[in-house]
C-alpha cells in the first residue's frame, strides 16, 4: 500500500532516469555483479577477490547484456546486494530459530544499520578507488544522482524478479524502493 500511495513520486524518479544527460564514459559492464558474483580468495596478502559470472542478467537480452553502459550500473547491483545479504540473512534466522530467541524488530534494525554500515565503506572505498581514473565517471555531484537512480532500477527489478520466482523475498526490494 505505501507504494501504491508513493506511485505518482516513483514515476517522476523513473522518468526522470531516462532524462538524464549522458556523461562519463560507457563501458561493458558485469551486468549482474554482487556479492553471490564475487569471491575471496587467499594469499600471503591478505588474498584478494574474483570476479565471475559475466554474462549478465539471464532475462535480458544478448544485445543488451553487450551494450556499454555506465559501470555505476554494477555499482547499483552491488548496493542492492548489502539489502539482500542482510535481510534473506535475518529471514534464515527468525525462521529457524529466531522467532523464540530474539525481538525481530531488534535485529531488523540490527541488518539495516550492517546494510547502512557496508554500502557506505563499500561506495568510500568505489569512490576513491575511480578517483584515479575520474573520466569513467560523471563529475561526481551527477554521479550520486545517477547512482541513486541507478539503486532505484535495480530494485524495481528485483520487485518483478521477486514477484515471479521467490515472493517471500518480496519484502526486500519493496523495503528498499521505499527507503529510496
Amino acid at each position: 500500500m505505501q507504494l501504491l500511495a508513493r506511485r505518482r513520486a516513483l514515476l517522476e524518479r523513473i522518468y526522470a532516469i531516462s532524462a538524464m544527460p549522458a556523461a562519463g564514459q560507457r563501458i561493458r559492464i558485469h551486468g549482474d555483479y554482487h556479492l553471490g558474483q564475487t569471491l575471496r580468495t587467499r594469499g600471503d596478502c591478505g588474498g584478494d577477490f574474483i570476479l565471475i559470472d559475466f554474462e549478465g542478467e539471464p532475462v535480458r537480452s544478448l544485445a543488451e547484456r553487450r551494450s556499454k553502459q555506465s559501470p555505476l550500473k554494477d555499482v547499483a547491483g552491488m548496493v542492492r546486494s548489502f539489502a539482500y545479504a542482510a535481510f534473506a540473512g535475518l529471514d534464515e534466522f527468525l525462521k529457524t530459530q529466531g522467532a523464540f530467541n530474539a525481538d525481530a524488530n531488534y535485529l531488523k534494525a540490527w541488518a539495516a544499520q550492517w546494510e547502512k554500515a557496508a554500502t557506505a565503506e563499500f561506495l568510500a572505498c568505489y569512490w576513491e578507488t575511480m578517483a584515479a581514473n575520474s573520466a569513467l565517471l560523471p563529475p561526481p555531484a551527477q554521479a550520486e544522482v545517477l547512482l541513486r537512480e541507478l539503486v532505484l532500477e535495480k530494485a524495481l527489478y528485483e520487485l518483478v524478479y521477486e514477484l515471479n520466482h521467490r515472493p517471500a523475498w518480496l519484502h526486500i526490494p519493496l523495503n528498499g524502493i521505499l527507503r529510496l
